[in-house]
Formats: structure tokens, sequence, C-alpha cells
């Protein structure tokens, strides 16, 4: 059993070093893989390229505490719900390069940099508990694996600069908190980190009530430690506030279910106040200790639902039926495990229910506060599993959280591979070690094979996709007014024009989604007052587009259908586009 006290200083320059070494190769592998979007700014996602948007707002002189879109559901636009936070790298890069490189260069840079930073950061935090708990070596298993985790580095690639890559270094950092000396040490830190992850977005609030348990667990299993959740709570609550007067101001102090706002700022000092109560308190029996905990538990929630009480119904229970039909039901990272596709399933479970296992090995090779942090840390990912199972994004935390103690295990099945003497005994056991790190290659290699020997038409009618940067020069010299096109284009055509959007895939514009979503299908003569509510001028649709054909399979008569099949109403003059865009274009004529 391993009795060695490894809690090594915080961060050594020799991790450092070691971790960009690493990092290096690793960055210049994805710029290479990546090149090619790089190069023509192919951003893969729209929430990506309206964070790129939201960006160049504030470049423009937007202000910082403004959060809205006003090109996106005119004519008073829309309040995201995105955070500063986020926004904050992106903006000083571009800040600090635009003197030098010019706007669109810096641009470019910046959305190629910092999302390689945030890889950097998660392969540090990652890396540094490898090297902290377990031994030097390990720690470079630990990085390797990583970056071949693909539900983690889809978050992480260049041009990637959405939300997701930071909230997965805040659980990584939050971890890292947990193996401080000091009790009260380890509640700060995880609770500083998991503040930064709930301010850029509520997703984290399952990760923040597993650490908050997992630490009433070692309160309740040593009521002298019970200082532990209290600091938690108190860092949450205090960084929490901190950081949303910071990244919000008071310009908007509306309760939303969606972001940290007042109402989920004052049940986390509910929490932390009667967290800090207990830990004050005499020493109590482990049962009145739970009763106690308990009550904190309820007050929170009570304090959550007096000052929101739409919040008990979630941040989607609002939307409207027709959203959530069309729209939110088709968006799957969302969805359970069992909607994604058998490849990117097993990618998802496998490597952290692996790492799971070998977390429990590691529990039980070791004595002391190691022992104690196998088995929260089993119990933390545990949760996470459970979680991405239900929320297939959440996968990310899970198999981020499963390469540490996979990488001590990988490196165990590594050394006895090489002590086999017969050679293709030593490949194939090198072989399957591969096949259990990366399970979905072997899956979609095959998924592959049978699309190819399928009928043509199945494998290329989902694929096809219009090109709106080669249309935009075009799009560009029209007078500008708004554009009533489909959800996914909304973000790339603001992107790269001057126009205006009815709404994109983001719910804080319900109604205008809503009314896209009518008038896609409605017949025409009743599609045409829905556009003029948003004062729509031109009309573009893509054919080819996964929307469209939701809207054709359940409305084939529909507006948007039957525009995709060039048939337009006589309200509407065609205007002329690039043929190899792929789009089609028309022009709402007056009465």
């Amino acid at each position: 059993m391993n009795r060695i006290e490894r809690r090594r200083p915080g961060f050594t320059a020799d991790l450092l070093v070691r971790v960009l070494c690493v990092w290096l190769g690793v960055a210049a592998i994805f710029v290479v893989t990546k090149w090619g979007a790089i190069q023509g700014m192919v951003l893969p996602d729209p929430d990506d390229t309206l964070r790129m948007v939201q960006v160049r707002d504030l470049l423009a002189g937007q202000s910082w505490w403004d959060l809205h879109q006003y090109r996106i559901a005119p004519p008073q636009g829309m309040l995201m719900h995105w955070s500063r936070l986020v926004d904050a790298p992106l903006w000083a890069v571009q800040l600090l390069l635009r003197p030098m490189l010019g706007a669109s260069l810096a641009e470019q840079v910046a959305m190629v940099f910092v999302p390689l930073l945030t890889l950097g950061c998660a392969m540090l935090m990652a890396a540094r508990l490898a090297w902290r708990v377990i031994d030097t070596p390990t720690m470079y298993y630990t990085c390797v694996l990583l970056a071949l985790a693909s539900p983690v580095t889809a978050q992480l690639q260049p041009l990637r600069i959405d939300h997701h890559g930071w909230q997965i270094v805040a659980v990584l950092a939050a971890i890292n908190g947990l193996t401080a000396r000091s009790n009260r040490t380890a509640g700060w830190l995880a609770g500083l980190a998991i503040a930064a992850g709930l301010t850029i977005s509520l997703e984290l609030l399952p990760v923040a009530a597993l650490i908050g348990a997992v630490l009433v667990l070692r309160a309740l299993y040593d009521p002298a430690e019970r200082i532990a959740p209290a600091a938690f709570l108190q860092a949450l609550a205090l960084a929490g506030l901190g950081l949303f007067f910071l990244s919000h101001g008071l310009a908007d102090l509306a309760n939303h279910c969606d972001s940290l706002s007042p109402a989920w700022l004052g049940a986390l000092v509910v929490a932390a106040m009667g967290a800090t109560g207990i830990a004050a308190m005499p020493r109590l029996p482990r049962y009145g200790l739970l009763l106690a905990y308990g009550g904190v538990g309820a007050l929170c929630l009570a304090t959550l639902l007096a000052l929101a009480p739409e919040c008990a119904r979630g941040p989607f229970a609002a939307l409207d039926p027709l959203v959530r039909s069309y729209w939110y039901n088709n968006v799957y990272e969302g969805m359970p495990v069992w909607y994604q596709k058998s490849y990117s399933a097993v990618q998802m479970l496998v490597p952290p229910a692996l790492g799971l296992w070998a977390a429990l090995r590691l529990r039980g090779q070791n004595v002391g506060w190691l022992q104690r942090f196998w088995s929260e840390y089993a119990l933390i990912l545990g949760g996470l599993i459970v979680l991405s199972v239900l929320v297939a994004r959440s996968a990310a935390f899970s198999c981020a959280l499963g390469v540490v103690p996979l990488a001590w295990q990988v490196r165990a099945w590594h050394l006895r591979a090489h002590r086999l003497e017969h050679p293709l005994r030593r490949i194939g056991m090198i072989l399957a070690i591969a096949a259990l790190v990366m399970p979905g290659v072997p899956l979609l290699g095959l998924s592959k094979l049978l699309a190819r020997s399928g009928p043509p038409a199945a494998q290329t009618a989902a694929e096809q996709v219009c090109n709106l940067p080669l249309a935009a020069a075009t799009l560009g010299r029209l007078p500008q007014g708004t554009v009533f096109t489909q959800i996914d284009l909304g973000p790339q055509l603001i992107s790269l024009t001057g126009h205006r959007v009815v709404a994109t895939a983001h719910h804080r514009a319900p109604l205008a989604m809503h009314d896209l979503i009518a008038a896609s299908i409605a017949a025409p003569a009743d599609a045409r007052p829905l556009l003029a509510r948003y004062d729509a001028r031109y009309v573009l649709v893509c054919p080819g587009l996964v929307e469209v054909g939701n809207y054709r399979l359940n409305a084939p008569q529909g507006f948007v259908p039957q525009l995709a099949d060039g048939k337009a109403p006589d309200w509407l003059k065609p205007l002329p586009l690039p043929p190899e865009s792929g789009l089609k274009l028309w022009k709402i004529t007056q009465p």
C-alpha cells in the first residue's frame, strides 16, 4: 500500500515545462488537422459564430455590461445569457494584436490561440492531479489521454470558442483544490473554481452539487472537518457575487433561471451562512449533522423558489411547444446518451467507466488521505458518468476527470505489454489498450464503411451544406435589412453581413423563435404577417439544411418547404446568388 505523502507544492517550473512540451506537440497537431477550417474561418458551431459576433460588438464599442445582441429578434434585440468571462480572453488577445496584425488577422489568431490556451489549462490541471497524487510518469499518459478524449477535445479545438472548454478547466481546477492539505483551503479552492464555472454557465450546477455532497460526507465521516463544506459554499457565494457584478454590473438584476442571477446568488448566500453556522456549532452526532445539512439544503431551495418560483420547472420548461418540438428536441448534445450515435456513445461512456474502475483500484491500494481522496474522486466521477448518460454534453466532464486514473491503469498495462516476449502478443495487447481508450474509432470506421455501401441518396441528403461565405459578398451589397432565414443560418449570416435575422438557436428570444418556425411551416399567406412583424426584407433558404428537412417532413406544403422546392408566392421577387452556394434568396415586395 502507498503511504507516501505526495502533495507537492502548487506548481513547479519542472511541472510547467513538462506539460508545455506535450501541449506544444498536441497544439501543433490540432492546428495542422484544422488548417483548412482555420484558413477559411469555418467555425464548428453556430454558438462559436455568435460568440465571435459578440466579441466583435464589444470591440466596436458595445458596453461590457450590455449583453444584448441587437441584430437578432429586431427591433428590441435579444438579451444573451452568456458570460463576459468567456469573451474576455478573446477580446484581450485581439486588442493586443490589432495594432500589429490588423483586425481580421488578429481575430483569426485569437480564434486559434484562445481555444488552444484553454486546452493547455485543462492539460495542466489534469497533469497536475496525476503528478500530485500518483507519480511523474503518469502525468505524460494523462496529457496524451486527454488529447485523445474526443468529448473533451471537441470543446478545445482551434476555432471552438464557446464556453464549454473553460467549464472543463473549472471542473479540473476544483478537483485539484480538493487535494489541498487544509480542509479550509480545499473548500475555498474548489469553491472559487466552481464559482467561475457557474458564472460561465449553470450547466455546472450538478457538478457543484456533487462536490458539495462529497464535502458534506467528509464532514459526516469526521465532524471535525465541518469547515470543508462551509469553506466551499463561502467561496461559491462570495466569488459568485463578485464575478456576477464583474460580468453583469447593475445592468441586469432580473432573475433568470438559465444563468447566475440574484435568485441563485441569494440561495448560495443562504447555503453558505447555514454551512458556516453548522461549522461553528458544538460537536453534533452524525444524525444531527445530517439533519442540519438537510435543513440548510431545504432552506437554500426555499430561498430560490421564493425569489424565482418559475425556476422550479427548469430553464427550458416554459418553451413554446412548437419551439420545443422543432428546435429543443433536436439538440442532441442536450439529450440522453441513447440518442447519440453508437460510436459517440461508447466514447462518452467506456473510457470514464474504466477511469472509475481504476480510481476504485487506487483507493484500495492507498491508505490515509489518499484513500479518502480516491473515494471522493470515484464518487464525483461516478456522478458525472450518470449525468453524462442523461445529458450527453456532460460527457466532456466525466471524460476529463476519468483520464487521470485511467492514465495510471494504461501505464500499468503498457509496462506489462513491454514485458511480453512474443512480438505478436505485445502488439495485440497494445492494440487492445488503444481499443479501450478509443472504443469509438472502430465503430466510426464501421459506420463509414456501411454508409459507403448504402444508397447514394441516403449518404448525401442529410449532409448537404450551403456555402454562405460564397454568397456573402452578394448579400453584403444589398441594402441592409432583416432576413428571414433558418435558425441555424442566423449567426453565420450576421457574422458575414450587416443584416439582421429574425431568430437564432438561442432561447432568450422565444417569441421570435416561435414566429420563425410557425412561418416556416405555415401556408405562404399565413406566413406573411409573421414576417411583417419583424419588418423582414429578405427571405433566404438553404434547401439542404437539416432544419429545412424537418419542416418538409412535417409540413410539406409549408412556406419554407415550398420555397426550397422552387415554389415562391407572387409577393417574393427572386434575387441572384452564386449557384455554387446552394442558397435561394428573395426580396419581399410591397403589396
